[in-house]
């Protein structure tokens, strides 16, 4: 009896480990997606630089901030869409 919960608990650790993997993955392509999703809705159309400024926001906000402003996105909407791509 003792040997079967064993084996339960740790299957049931491994299932939560396991799906929180798969959980906690989408949250970061949500991020870049909503910071892509917002400068979408202000006229910019997609462009990979966007994409790579929203990519690296969660990681680094300057960088997301400078790729933005080299692609000559107002200062306010890119500091906006970065602060969107770097929300948890």
């Amino acid at each position: 009896m003792n040997a079967i919960r064993k084996i339960a608990t740790t299957l049931g650790g491994v299932t939560l480990a396991v799906s929180g993997v798969f959980f906690a993955a989408p949250a970061a392509q949500a991020d870049v997606s909503t910071c892509m999703s917002y400068l979408e809705s202000l006229g910019y159309p997609f462009k990979t630089e966007h994409f790579y400024g929203c990519y690296h926001a969660k990681r680094d906000w300057n960088l997301c901030y400078d790729i933005l402003r080299n692609e000559n996105i107002h200062y306010g909407v890119a500091a906006r869409a970065c602060d969107l791509g770097a929300a948890a």
